[in-house]
């Protein structure tokens, strides 16, 4: 790369079944972004970058680290010109980590002691960061955490209802999509409501639900790990401990299986029978299919309830991920059983995926927010830079 090229900035964010990127300039202009999806399953990994068309990225079963490294030479790289930065979202920060750093081996070693708590994100956080130090080395990396936007819940909920003693041992509920919340609370002005109580919802294969006051995280579905709260594309979500522990019975003590039927095995995919991807099941139209969306929205119903209960009300619901923004009659069914609340959907707005889905007069209102983890990332990585 000659000295002359502009410098950029990558934000890489390795979720549990996809990686997306995106190239910014360092006045974070945004320059190129994509993602590969269905990583892991039974299909071919699809490879979708802005502006161009869709393509087979792999195989059937490959991997984050058997991808990251082809992704980084044939995509970004001739993209990004000269890349001084690499920021990367990490699922579980644990205690120590509630602000952007940079990755040192020490810090890696840290993200990596906290592998078992986000068992679904932290090894393919892990494989980003260790193809980045491969492919270009030399260049500084950072991390940002998804549990960090969360340290403003309050002690008293933050701890179980267990000996203290766990806790100080670092037994809590941490919260996770943190920088996606962080991007919702950043929007949030731009709605008339910088200040106010905000239900926001980010569903997409991982889902979970934060209550803020005043765009602070009061209050999140998610808990110890990204397994509590709302059923998902492959997770429970909230369920008995006895349920668990009668699991853990039915398999003999072999505690990794039942660790690969929570985090792998549940949810949508498991409740179907068909798949986790909520697209599917919508196009489906089965029985099963059917149940499984119904299920979905009770449990998504009773976790805004739960929210607005914590945060003492509720001036307005966001929904932001590829459920909350793409599935118009998720959204629709949900609102309608939260008419309690004072919502009156606009169903043409709605289906229009419109920035705000209820009628003028609704108080509350209804918004959707696109996610974007990536102007997070790279944010942090420009803000700790110019530091």
């Amino acid at each position: 790369m000659s000295a002359d090229e502009t410098p950029s900035l990558l934000a890489l964010n390795c979720g549990s079944s996809s990686i997306k990127f995106a190239l910014f300039t360092l006045g974070l202009e945004k320059t190129s972004h994509g993602l590969i999806e269905a990583i892991g399953g039974r299909e071919a990994p699809r490879l979708n970058v802005a502006g161009e068309d869709t393509m087979t990225f792999g195989e059937p079963g490959q991997g984050h680290a058997d991808l990251l490294p082809r992704l980084i030479d044939e995509v970004i790289v001739p993209r990004g010109e000269r890349i001084t930065g690499v920021g990367h979202r990490i699922v579980h920060g644990g205690e120590d980590f509630d602000t952007p750093v940079r990755i040192d081996p020490v810090t890696r070693q840290a993200i990596a002691r906290l592998s078992p708590l986000a068992p679904a994100h932290q090894p393919h956080n892990l494989a980003g960061i260790d193809a980045v130090a491969e492919k270009l080395p030399g260049v500084t990396q950072f991390a940002c955490f998804d549990t960090a936007f969360h340290a403003t819940v309050s002690r008293v909920r933050r701890e179980m209802p267990l000996p203290r003693a766990y806790a100080r041992q670092g037994l809590l509920r941490y919260g996770f999509h943190g920088l996606s919340y962080q991007h919702v609370a950043a929007t949030l002005p731009t709605l008339g409501l910088a200040e106010g109580r905000v239900i926001a919802c980010h569903l997409g294969n991982g889902a979970s639900i934060c209550g803020m006051i005043n765009g602070r995280s009061a209050w999140t579905s998610m808990g110890f790990t990204p397994l509590d709260g709302l059923m998902m594309g492959q997770r429970p979500g909230r369920l008995d401990p006895g349920a668990v522990l009668w699991l853990i019975e039915q398999h003999l003590g072999d505690v990794a299986a039942v660790n690969t039927l929570l985090n792998k095995n549940s949810g949508l995919a498991g409740v179907s029978g068909i798949s986790g991807d909520m697209r599917v099941l919508m196009e489906s139209g089965t029985d099963e299919a059917r149940f499984a969306i119904g299920m979905y929205v009770d449990r998504l119903v009773e976790e805004i309830g739960s929210a607005a209960a914590a945060i003492d009300g509720c001036d307005a619901l966001v929904f932001s991920g590829g459920v909350g923004e793409n599935a118009s009659a998720i959204r629709a069914a949900a609102i309608e059983r939260l008419k309690w609340l004072g919502f009156d959907l606009d169903p043409e707005a709605n289906m229009a995926s419109a920035q705000c889905i209820t009628r003028n007069a609704s108080s509350p209102k209804a918004f959707i927010v696109n996610a974007d983890e990536e102007i997070v990332i790279a944010r942090a990585m420009a803000e700790t830079i110019g530091a």
